[in-house]
């Protein structure tokens, strides 16, 4: 597009989320209109790309340090084993519930190694063990053990909640939704990470440790309100979890509350409150009712890793403000990139960028960013236009963007609204317009009636197009395996009077996402490029494929790609008849891989 059209463009993405297009494009220097459909996603970027100076921003930074010292010691301060002072910096908490069989309570750890005490590649053998009744001892990760409490045979390699399923010395098996529907879980601290002078150490909690993890002299008092039925939200409803404050411990709302209420002092720049508000609330992804512990790598991760909200009996929370030695994902580090970002953001732009926005989608429409006077010197515009809600309506004037750049959701691959809906709650965000979202979820009906995702996304691409100069182009990426998903695609692209000028071939991220290994993820995009339907000649570029059963069935798809603008009646049923067959569609047989180390799904994000 560059090459065929130099100088300043209007890049339009209705897509936008968390902005890595119109980073791009702001990159290059052309004028972005960013559109999503997510609150949340809108404030970040709006935020991000309007971060402001360096130096303001380190002071804001000094300002909540300052302010915050004291609550952060109060609430994480502790001793190391040899006396050196430092922070909690996790804290660890077992699941516990009585069986329904016998009433015994148990502590329902998921596997007999809870941890090792140094990361796996460093080759040492130490670790935390727990026993089947649920004792924590230190013990060796190659050597079967008896607790020192009970007696009991561990074996490092044990699983105790095999598929979420637990078993009681009685004998009973309980899922661990039953348990969590007969009597609430409760959260018992078992263990916490330390970290001072320049190390860090896993310990058995402190009577004091204890004492400061309840933090019952806090009184959060921020209702983040209830978490609705959903196909990702299914899994914490099934255990227990009915409001968004129960998925973090009181001390972890506090001292997210005291930050939130500290920022607004900080600092007289609103650009600098809202970079210091969008590192504490983006902290609160990492959950401590829900955060996983990587065993072998030693490091939490977010609530949602893998598109999924994870739920574990062995959840880890997190010192919110966080150390310089460790902590994922804390406020301390989110500021120390933000800093960062601001300086590269400077750089590779060329100074302050002017951001406006996120303006709501219903407002009035607004003037094209580019254009100019009757003396033919530029108008004064934003850099970015950054627009909250659904992009059916998108308010910039017909035929000024030059090029639609987008990544939209892959049919009903990820649930973005509901993975989202706890930190738009500590934003004080309303979750969007149910139905808007162009997720088709099973779990609430969303889209799942004939024809209505077609008619989203058509509506959608439509408005898009509308928007599109004569020579203007709509470019995006798309991959899914289900052939219905790409019948969907196809007819809404028609029917927004759109029409194919290429399509090629490029490898996805998930080659690379140790998460998707060895599942049934797409390694390769089509990246697809059109056109409003008009007279104006078009010379198709057709990809390049090679060999394999990925390729060979995209160049089935890439064929009925090329076809869009011209798609005869009927091609549905012929496509989907030319691809029944296809490699690449059969079910794979279930691989089981020899021994491993660490066990595959560990040592990445967890998947659900």
């Amino acid at each position: 597009m560059s090459a065929d059209k130099p100088g300043r463009m209007v890049v339009s993405d209705p897509f936008a989320g968390g902005g890595v297009i119109p980073l791009a494009a702001v990159m290059r220097g052309h004028s972005v209109y960013a559109q999503d459909l997510n609150p949340w996603a809108a404030a970040g970027l709006a935020s991000m790309l309007a971060l402001p100076d360096p130096e303001a921003l380190r002071d804001g930074i000094a300002a909540l340090t300052q302010r915050v010292l004291a609550s952060a010691q109060a609430a994480y301060g502790t001793v190391l084993s040899d006396g050196t002072p430092g922070f909690v910096t996790h804290t660890f908490r077992v699941a516990v519930a009585p069986c329904t069989h016998c009433g015994a309570r148990q502590r329902m750890f998921p596997h007999a190694l809870v941890t090792l005490t140094s990361r796996v590649e460093r080759k040492l053998p130490e670790a935390f063990l727990a026993c089947p009744n649920g004792h924590l001892f230190k013990g060796r990760r190659d050597q079967i053990a008896s607790c020192p409490t009970c007696d009991r045979v561990t074996d490092p390699d044990q699983v105790y909640t095999p598929r979420r399923v637990v078993t009681c010395q009685c004998g009973e098996q309980d899922r661990l939704e039953a348990r969590a529907s007969a009597s609430s879980l409760e959260w018992e601290v078992v263990l916490v990470e330390r970290a001072g002078g320049g190390r860090r150490e896993l310990a058995l909690p402190t009577a004091g440790e204890k004492t400061a993890a309840t933090a019952l002299q806090a009184q959060p008092r921020m209702s983040l309100g209830t978490i609705p039925a959903g196909q990702e939200t299914a899994v914490l409803r099934r255990h227990g979890f009915s409001r968004w404050e129960d998925l973090y411990p009181r001390r972890q709302r506090a001292m997210v509350e005291r930050l939130l209420e500290l920022a607004a002092g900080c600092s007289t720049d609103e650009k600098v409150v809202a970079a210091l508000r969008l590192a504490i609330i983006g902290s609160t992804e990492m959950a401590g009712h829900l955060s996983r512990w990587d065993r072998y790598y030693l490091k939490s991760y977010e609530s949602m890793a893998g598109h999924r909200f994870n739920f574990t009996t062995l959840p880890v929370e997190p010192n919110v403000w966080g150390t310089t030695t460790s902590g994922r994902g804390t406020t301390l580090r989110r500021l120390v990139q933000l800093v960062k970002a601001a300086e590269w953001l400077r750089k590779h732009t060329g100074g302050q960028l002017k951001v406006q926005g996120p303006l709501h989608a219903g407002a009035a429409t607004v003037s094209a960013l580019l254009g100019e006077d009757i003396d033919g010197r530029p108008l004064e515009r934003p850099d970015v236009l950054v627009v909250a809600g659904s992009s059916q309506r998108q308010l910039l004037p017909s035929g000024s963007v030059d090029l639609v750049l987008t990544d939209p959701p892959y049919h009903d691959d990820v649930q973005y609204a509901e993975l989202s809906q706890p930190l738009q709650a500590w934003a004080g965000l309303a979750a969007p317009e149910s139905g808007s979202d162009a997720v088709v979820n099973r779990a609430t009906g969303q889209l799942v009636a004939d024809g209505s995702y077609t008619a989203l996304l058509a509506s959608i691409f439509r408005e898009s197009a509308r928007l599109l100069r004569e020579d203007g182009h709509l470019i995006f990426s798309y991959a899914n395996r289900d052939p219905q998903a790409w019948v969907q695609l196809l007819e809404a692209l028609q029917s927004a009077g759109l029409r194919a000028a290429g399509c090629t071939v490029v490898h996805s991220e998930n080659e690379t996402d140790h998460a998707k290994r060895n599942v049934r993820a797409c390694t390769l995009d089509l990246l697809l490029d059109l056109v409003p339907v008009s007279s104006r000649e078009v010379v198709k570029h057709r990809p390049e494929l090679g060999a394999g059963a990925e390729q060979e069935f995209l160049a089935i798809v890439a064929n009925y790609v090329l076809s869009v603008g011209e798609l005869a009646s009927g091609w549905q049923l012929e496509f989907l008849d030319s691809v029944s067959n296809a490699e690449f569609l059969k079910p794979q047989k279930r691989r089981h891989s020899g021994l491993s180390t660490p066990p595959a799904g560990e040592g990445s994000a967890p998947a659900g």
